[in-house]
Order: structure tokens, then C-alpha cells, then sequence
């Protein structure tokens, strides 16, 4: 619940600590669930220095208060984005580090964004399987095109089945009927021995069924 004595701070406090949040965030949307709140705090004040001189200038300048908020909102959303974006990336190419701080293999699959799936195979316990084949085409529809739950559980539309000890796979052809809507499945992570995710790089031209 929010301290309400957090809305008696200054303006110029709220903006400081919003824009740094707002980069934080960003910078670790997926990735920030074992940070300790000691993490959390001074990353927020770190990415809170340049949009606060961004703010002081631009109150310099003789914009009021709160529309100097805008451009400091706003470079915070950009500061954040590039951190995520191209941190890692800077970090390897120089042998600096290896490492991206995910938690865990799982968790690191979220971050690839360059890359679109094409297929996402389930086993079960029972070894039978569940494909979803061009997710990208349910995009649109509720938790499409697949959800991967941190704790290991997965929502996805069945376009294929597969019985147990089989390798033949059954078209599902009601994924998405005509009168009744578009059928997601959600699969408890304790019933999943193995994901598979087939993807390939992204480019400008591709279609929603990527």
C-alpha cells in the first residue's frame, strides 16, 4: 500500500525518485524478483541522477515545474530501454562480464526479444505433448501468443497433440472456433517434464504469424 507520506515529499523529490523508478523498472522489467530492497533503492537514486539534472536545467530554462517533469519522464523511459537493451550486449563484446542477472536459465528465456517463436512444444509427465505452431498469429487474443509463468507454468493455444510414447503429431483444428472463441490451455508447471522453443531472428518485414 502506498505511504501517503510519500505525497508530502517536494515536487522536485517525487520526479527524482518517479524518473529513477521509472528506469529501474525498465532496465529490469522480468528480471528484479530476487532484488533486495537495498537493490532496489540505490538502483533507483543511480538511474535517477541524469533525468534530475535533465529537470534542474530545464527548470533553468523557465519551464514551471511540472511540465519539466515531462522531458525528465521521459528520458527515464529511454535510459531504462537502453540499459536493457544494450548493457548486456556492451558488457560481453569487452569480456567485462557474462552475465545478464537472471535468476535462472528459465527466467532468462523472457528477455530475447530480437528473436520470434515459431513453434512452443510441451511434454507432460505422462510423455504425451502439446504444440502451439506459429503462436505469433494469437498474438491479438487473450495471453497469446503464449504465457511463461515464472513459476514454471505455461499458457499457450494448442494447434497440435501428440499421445504419449508418439511421435505423431494430431492437428487440433478448434483453436479458434467460429461461434465459440479462441481455446487457450494453462498446463501447471507440476505437470511438465520438458519446453521447447523453436525461434528464429526477427526482421522488419515479418508478418503477425511469425
Amino acid at each position: 500500500m502506498l505511504d501517503s507520506t510519500l505525497l508530502d515529499l517536494p515536487w522536485a523529490t517525487l520526479v527524482t525518485l518517479a524518473s529513477g523508478y521509472i528506469s529501474y523498472f525498465i532496465a529490469n522489467v522480468g528480471l528484479k524478483e530476487h532484488h533486495k530492497p537495498i537493490d532496489i533503492l540505490f538502483s533507483t537514486l543511480i538511474f535517477s541522477l541524469l533525468p534530475t539534472v535533465i529537470y534542474h536545467v530545464t527548470l533553468w530554462c523557465g519551464v514551471n515545474a511540472y511540465a519539466a517533469a515531462l522531458p525528465t519522464v521521459l528520458l527515464a523511459f529511454t535510459l531504462g530501454a537502453l540499459w536493457r537493451k544494450r548493457l548486456c550486449a556492451f558488457l560481453r563484446q569487452h569480456n567485462i562480464s557474462w552475465s545478464d542477472s537472471t535468476h535462472s536459465a528459465w527466467q532468462q528465456m523472457f528477455g530475447l526479444t530480437d528473436y520470434r517463436a515459431t513453434e512452443l512444444l510441451v511434454v507432460l509427465k505422462d510423455g504425451s505433448g502439446l504444440l502451439s505452431r506459429l503462436p505469433g498469429r494469437f498474438e491479438e487474443l487473450p495471453n497469446g501468443p503464449f504465457t511463461l509463468g515464472n513459476n514454471g507454468d505455461v499458457i499457450l493455444y494448442v494447434t497440435h497433440r501428440s499421445p504419449a510414447n508418439s511421435d505423431e503429431w494430431v492437428e487440433y483444428g478448434d483453436v479458434i472456433h467460429q461461434d465459440y472463441g479462441a481455446l487457450a490451455t494453462y498446463i501447471p508447471a507440476d505437470q511438465i517434464t520438458r519446453i521447447g522453443i523453436r525461434r528464429r531472428e526477427a526482421k522488419p518485414s515479418c508478418s503477425s504469424t511469425d
